[in-house]
């Protein structure tokens, strides 16, 4: 009888120590999204910016001009009635409308001003920024797996994505898992936990939208 009870006490403190199984765990990180840095062509002073932060943009639309631009607009305009004309070539009047697109920032996608970098007024070096767009439609949780569960995992597999605030669960899949291993970022605590490697995992969000908003805290769990 005493051998029993020993052999029960020690089958039950087994399966109370036993690891969690992988489809119930739950991994958390942040939503991080696509940015775009937008800035001069060539150097100048920054003369209008239309949006700020937080402002949704769209594909084509005129965020920003400099110096140059209003005088460019008009000897574009004249170069062309030229043209129109037989009086300037065609050459001519492309470098006529580059200069003009030198001293302009129009954003290329859909999006959101996340970063304003410059204000009206600043010199700005070529290549120099003005603003940075997010791509809402390019989202991405980054989470870090312990290198004994990497095992479950594999490109393309599903996911499901909860987020803070929101009552919806997102549908995602592997998009990247890190061919190295690399220490527990530092915010974690305890010592046992700070030297276990872990690979970084990538789980891109399916259905991302305009609702999901970068920095947010997010719970994966994959299928």
């Amino acid at each position: 009888m005493r051998f029993l009870m020993v052999l029960m006490a020690i089958i039950f403190i087994g399966g109370c120590s036993g690891k969690p199984d992988f489809k119930h765990m739950v991994f958390s990180g942040t939503m991080e999204m696509t940015e775009h840095v937008l800035g001069a062509k060539a150097a100048g002073r920054l003369t209008t910016l239309s949006v700020k932060e937080g402002d949704m943009v769209k594909k084509g639309q005129l965020l920003a001009t400099f110096d140059r631009f209003e005088q460019n607009k008009k000897d574009y305009a004249r170069l062309k009635v030229l043209y129109n004309n037989g009086g300037a070539n065609q050459q001519s009047l492309e470098n006529a409308q580059l200069a003009v697109e030198d001293q302009e920032v129009i954003s290329p996608l859909n999006g959101v001003v996340l970063v304003k970098s410059a204000e009206t007024g600043e010199i700005i070096p070529a290549g120099g920024g003005v603003v940075v767009i997010g791509d809402p439609y390019d989202q991405w949780v980054k989470i870090f797996v312990s290198e004994d569960l990497m095992h479950h995992l594999s490109i393309n597999q599903a996911a499901g994505i909860s987020v803070d605030g929101s009552g919806k669960t997102y549908k995602g899949h592997v998009s990247f898992i890190a061919d190295k291993a690399e220490f527990t970022p530092r915010n974690v605590q305890t010592p046992e936990e700070r030297v276990t490697q872990t690979f970084a995992v990538k789980i891109a969000v399916d259905d991302a939208n305009e609702n999901l908003h970068a920095g947010v805290a997010a719970d994966v769990k994959f299928e």
